[in-house]
């Protein structure tokens, strides 16, 4: 089956962290040193950088893309923007990014997916970061109005102060997980330490 099959099937599927991997496997083993012409699916690639937050990867993805390619290519290069704006952690031009452009049809899944997840996993930071927060603050930084952050900060469970006009952010009582590398950089410290005994 044809790269371009997988993806379209991933696309559909709304498997999109599946999509910067088949991507990349299809350039390295391609033959041919022109891979990056201009019938791949470039603003795809950058997309699906994005969305998995490998954002130093879709950096380069752009990088090895033919100047010719950029320039001819308006969707690529609203990605470009989109990336720049991630990069950089400015959300409000992010989302002015996203909205800005009339995505193609290939597309519209996988921005619309993104936007969910970067708004869901802003939400949760935020929910960190402030002990009460107003609902504009919530919508300038989720790109949403006040009505729909106010919306969203109470389908989350966040607490309405009427007096205050503010949101109390729900305390997580989960605990943190150690992910592989702490839990290996931990044990790596465990036998210097040995050794030095």
């Amino acid at each position: 089956m044809a790269v371009m099959e997988r993806v379209a099937q991933a696309i559909a599927g709304q498997q999109f962290d599946l999509i910067a991997a088949l991507l990349d496997r299809a350039e390295l083993e391609s033959a041919s040193p022109a891979v990056l012409a201009a019938n791949w699916p470039h603003a795809v690639h950058l997309l699906g950088h994005i969305y998995n937050k490998q954002l130093e990867d879709a950096r380069f993805v752009w990088k090895r893309i033919p100047a010719g390619v950029k320039q001819d290519n308006p969707e690529l290069e609203a990605v470009w923007r989109l990336l720049q704006y991630m990069w950089q952690r400015q959300y409000q031009g992010m989302w002015q990014a996203m909205q800005a452009y009339t995505w193609s049809p290939q597309l519209q899944p996988l921005m619309h997916a993104l936007a969910d997840k970067v708004r869901a996993e802003l939400l949760d930071l935020l929910s960190t970061a402030y002990s009460t927060v107003r609902p504009a603050k919530v919508a300038s930084i989720c790109g949403l109005t006040e009505q729909e952050a106010y919306a969203a900060c109470s389908a989350a469970g966040w607490l309405w102060d009427e007096t205050k006009g503010t949101f109390s952010p729900l305390v997580r009582t989960t605990p943190v997980q150690e992910d592989g590398q702490h839990a290996t950089l931990k044990q790596l410290g465990e036998y210097t330490w040995h050794l030095e005994q």
